[in-house]
């Protein structure tokens, strides 16, 4: 019997989308032969239509998704209190990834010069929001959130559907579940129109590089080269520093962290997936660091779940790369917003499938007056990538249930009596 063909993956249409606009679009601009150009015409209108449909989207979904995740949550108090440790805990380790991108970044950005012409070239042909200046000055604070939406301050957005969102919590179950099934249930209606558009993604990709390699020639390529470096190391040099804060806050030696580790970051390596790791981080929390329960049944699925260290590193990094080349300024605030912003989302499963969370968090990057041109060719690149993005989390997995398991050791914690209650019935 004939074996059934392979399909090529969703990553795979979208990269060699991604190589055949470069090698096209150089081959256009060494020969200047007038068909390149006529191509030029014919797939610039549908990058376009596709950009538009996808920004049309992306802001409903992140909204209703972010309703769906905390108006779903449990209400259990001792839920509540044996997670905020553990939670505290996430908001920090990302808060200081944020911060060490924004310290290590800039040097190596700044070492990537493109040529003037390659420059010009990839401003001329990026269509940036005019009013980028005023996004990159400050985050204004209007006075209801349709405006705040209009003008692209996606923080206020979110910040009141937070507190939308628990002051639903608070309604009684008469009236909380029929909301909370309606906004789930509106989130995987979004999705599914977010996944449709996500179909076109080799011909946007297509689309949006094809203009610039044809116009820049092989500059275009050296650009993406040196992005995905820069990416890749940063999300290395975390993953090697997590070695010696876990052994200081955890009181465990390097030795030991890298055995109980190892054998989850092959997996990760492998398949990509922090969630096909969590058996292996499970296996080495208990033999080779001795974890309590509260580690091995509650922190590190949870930390599978929705603690993902990366973000972050690879948002702000995109960032200021994207802000480097096109020459967007970027103030301090425009900065704290995008990372409080990232940082909230993170929390917040999409479910969007390879790079979700570019799309999920792209109104954060116009908001802060980058083309979306730039970022969406970026996105294309991620594979590369996507390796170390999860060997950093699911390094940074098992470093928190490690130091949690430290404040385990001296206080008394929640999370094992509710799991001795549930062992006992």
């Amino acid at each position: 019997m004939w074996a059934r063909p392979r399909t090529l993956s969703f990553t795979t249409w979208s990269l060699l989308a991604l190589a055949a606009a470069l090698a096209l679009g150089a081959w256009g601009h060494w020969s200047g032969a007038p068909a390149f150009f006529t191509i030029e015409s014919i797939v610039k209108p549908l990058g376009a239509l596709w950009l538009a449909a996808l920004q049309m989207a992306v802001l409903p979904l992140v909204v209703l998704k972010l309703l769906a995740a905390i108006v779903g949550a449990p209400t259990n108090e001792s839920f509540a209190r044996l997670g905020l440790r553990t939670l505290l805990l996430f908001v920090a380790m990302l808060i200081a990834a944020a911060v060490l991108t924004l310290i290590i970044a800039p040097p190596f950005i700044a070492l990537y010069q493109a040529d003037a012409a390659t420059l010009a070239t990839l401003r001329a042909t990026t269509e940036i929001p005019p009013d980028a200046a005023a996004a990159g000055a400050a985050t204004s604070w209007p006075r209801n959130v349709i405006a705040s939406a209009s003008k692209g301050d996606l923080l206020p957005v979110l910040l009141f559907t937070a507190v939308f969102a628990i002051a639903i919590t608070r309604l009684p179950d008469e009236q909380r579940v029929p909301l909370t099934n309606m906004f789930q249930s509106l989130g995987a209606a979004m999705l599914v129109v977010v996944r449709w558009i996500l179909i076109g993604t080799p011909i946007g990709v297509f689309a949006l590089t094809y203009t610039p390699a044809l116009r820049a020639g092989a500059g275009a390529a050296g650009m993406l080269g040196a992005f995905v470096v820069l990416v890749s190391g940063l999300l290395l040099i975390v993953t090697l520093l997590l070695y010696p804060m876990t052994a200081i806050a955890g009181r465990i030696s390097i030795r030991k962290f890298a055995r109980a580790v190892a054998p989850a970051q092959l997996v990760a390596v492998s398949t990509r997936s922090s969630i096909a790791s969590l058996p292996a981080l499970i296996e080495g929390a208990a033999q080779h660091l001795r974890l309590p329960a509260s580690a091995t049944s509650f922190v590190l699925p949870l930390t599978v779940a929705v603690f993902k260290i990366n973000r972050p590193i690879s948002t702000t990094a995109k960032l200021l790369f994207v802000a480097h080349v096109y020459n967007v300024p970027l103030s301090a605030s425009t900065i704290v917003v995008f990372l409080a912003t990232v940082i909230l989302l993170s929390f917040s499963a999409v479910g969007v499938p390879d790079g979700g969370m570019a799309f999920s968090t792209l109104p954060a990057y116009l908001a802060a007056g980058l083309p979306i041109e730039g970022i969406i060719v970026l996105e294309a690149t991620t594979t590369i990538p996507d390796i170390f993005k999860t060997l950093v989390n699911v390094t940074a997995d098992m470093s928190a249930a490690a130091m949690l398991s430290r404040s385990h050791a001296e206080a008394a914690d929640p999370v094992e009596d509710l799991l001795a209650e549930g062992a006992a019935s």
